[in-house]
């Protein structure tokens, strides 16, 4: 399902670079030209300039968000996978040693059999 997830998400991240490198570009060329045109200025190459300029920024700016966006996904899978492999914290109580306790026992019948004896 992650898998899935991620392939599309790719899909949707080259599809929407693309637009936001264009987009820019072809404005800034396309404000150049009419101005060119209508009163005979030479800015189409500081407009076609400026697009490749907003382009790139805008293209810096969508891989830095996509790529936070799949730090906090990843982070929050990992979580649930740590969640679900902790223990809860409620554990049994310990139960006394066997061995322990027929240890005390023989102590405490020798302690017994010596205070019998010593009076």
């Amino acid at each position: 399902m992650h898998y899935r997830k991620s392939v599309f998400r790719s899909f949707a991240m080259v599809t929407q670079l693309g637009l936001s490198v264009m987009t820019p570009v072809f404005l800034c060329v396309f404000i150049g030209y009419q101005a060119d045109v209508r009163f005979g200025t030479k800015i189409l190459v500081p407009m076609l300039i400026l697009g490749v300029l907003a382009g790139g920024r805008c293209a810096w700016l969508l891989a830095k968000s996509t790529m936070e966006q799949e730090r906090r996904e990843d982070e929050k899978l990992r979580r649930e996978r740590m969640s679900r492999s902790t223990r809860t914290g409620i554990s049994k109580p310990k139960q006394p040693s066997r061995v322990h306790k027929a240890e005390g026992q023989q102590n405490l019948e020798e302690k017994e059999a010596d205070e019998r004896w010593n009076g």
